[in-house]
């Protein structure tokens, strides 16, 4: 069996990492520059240049113009001042599911289905485990071990139609009273919460959140929605710290956690607490297509114990047939081919749009946010009446947009178009403006 390579970047981010955390690199200390650590180790400097960026992107190290990159703490201090987020915002929902064809196998994946259908049909003619079927299950904790640091037992995966659904199962293992989150929210994570009558307590800051009371805390620490913002370390390990000291359980949205084009995926609050008050949530539709509707829920002991004596009166929501389907994806390797293939997809979907947009921003009318993750971009208009033409043009070629109310800012997603026409279409959306 051939050893897997580490590329030499992570390697180099690692020992650096391991340095900072055993104190040996200390608060406020100077790294080395790029140029001088890699003549010293004889790598190039891009390679040095990656394995800083990612201790940035984590909050290990902070990078300041014309001093370098300065070493942070991984401890908290609440007298300095509180991390900030975008404002409290509403927006009108709207999710884009559109996948190209390009970006999914269809015909290998008929083989995994056909081969199911051949020599797994005696299982077919079963229910479904309420829980999910084993073999995914099985599938789906290998993968959480290798990609988000998770360590955990077959039976804590509980898996489901959607992210809501498993809020809902959860609701009725482990009801609760009150929510926080931080704006702008997950709408229909919410809507949920809302339907059972929680106190939702919506707050802007990291900060605020430590000092408000809620049952649980709803939150995307890999890639915040709209901006793909990550909750850096140290702001971390101040929700672990608040969901211990409370009783409160942080409810941790993974979504899209692989897609960052400058930057490797950072490990998980599950991870990083080792389960505890954590019950992490993880979503198949973007990384496979998404009509194949399987997400799942990873939970702590605790609840676990609560969901053993009830689990069977629950109906498993997701089909037989494509949960072993998707095992066999996985299974034989193909799900790990197929994902490296659709990163590279969209990333260059995100070079193509980002280089479109720039070509229009001559005309200085709008700024381009979130652009290190995500599947959107957030475009923010100086002018009411240039985002106004905007969102008209957008309706007149029927693409699909949300709209953030009180800011002339448009989520304007770009997974369903065309590299080969994204230009064109981008000249015609600005055309009028």
């Amino acid at each position: 069996m051939s050893k897997v390579r580490i590329p030499l970047y992570k390697r180099l981010y690692e020992d650096i990492k391991s340095k900072i955390i055993s104190n040996d690199y200390k608060k406020n200390s100077k790294l080395e520059s790029v140029r001088v650590l890699a003549k010293r180790l004889g790598i190039s400097t891009t390679t040095v240049e990656k394995a800083y960026n990612q201790l940035v992107v984590e909050g290990y190290v902070k990078s300041v113009p014309r001093s370098g990159y300065i070493v942070q703490s991984l401890h908290s201090d609440t007298t300095k001042a509180p991390f900030q987020h975008i404002k409290p915002i509403e927006y009108t929902y709207y999710e884009n599911n559109n996948l190209t064809p390009d970006l999914f196998d269809i015909k290998t994946y008929k083989s995994i289905v056909n081969k199911v259908l051949n020599y797994q049909s005696d299982e077919l003619y079963t229910e479904c485990d309420p829980r999910g079927e084993l073999a995914l299950r099985e599938e789906i904790r290998k993968f959480v071990s290798r990609e988000r640091n998770i360590n955990c037992d077959v039976n804590q995966i509980v898996v489901g139609s959607g992210i809501q659904t498993l809020l809902s199962i959860l609701n009725a293992i482990n009801p609760k009273k009150s929510i926080t989150y931080l704006e702008p929210k997950f709408k229909k994570a919410m809507d949920v919460f809302q339907v059972h009558n929680y106190a939702m307590k919506p707050k802007t800051t990291i900060y605020d959140i430590t000092r408000t009371k809620a049952d649980y805390l709803y939150i995307s620490p890999s890639n915040t929605y709209p901006l793909g913002d990550v909750i850096k370390i140290k702001d971390r390990d101040k929700l672990i710290r608040w969901a211990k000291e409370n009783n409160s359980y942080i409810i941790e949205d993974d979504y899209n956690f692989f897609i960052r084009y400058n930057s490797y995926s950072i490990p998980s609050i599950y991870g990083q607490s080792n389960g505890t008050n954590v019950i992490y949530m993880g979503s198949f539709s973007k990384m496979i297509i998404p009509s194949i509707r399987i997400s799942y829920m990873i939970l702590p002991e605790d609840i676990y114990n609560k969901y053993t004596s009830i689990f069977e009166n629950f109906s498993q929501g997701v089909s037989k047939l494509d949960q072993l389907s998707l095992a066999q994806f996985m299974k034989e390797g193909l799900f790990k081919r197929h994902t490296k293939k659709l990163y590279a997809k969209y990333k260059e979907k995100n070079e193509a749009i980002l280089t479109a947009l720039k070509k229009q921003q001559k005309r200085k009318n709008f700024d381009i946010l979130s652009t290190e993750s995500n599947l959107h971009v957030v475009l923010d208009f100086v002018d009411t009446k240039d985002y106004k033409s905007f969102t008209k043009n957008c309706s007149r070629f029927r693409l699909k947009y949300d709209t953030i109310s009180t800011l002339n800012q448009v989520i304007f997603p770009y997974s369903g178009i065309e590299v080969k026409d994204i230009n064109k279409l981008i000249k015609d959306l600005f055309y009028s403006i």
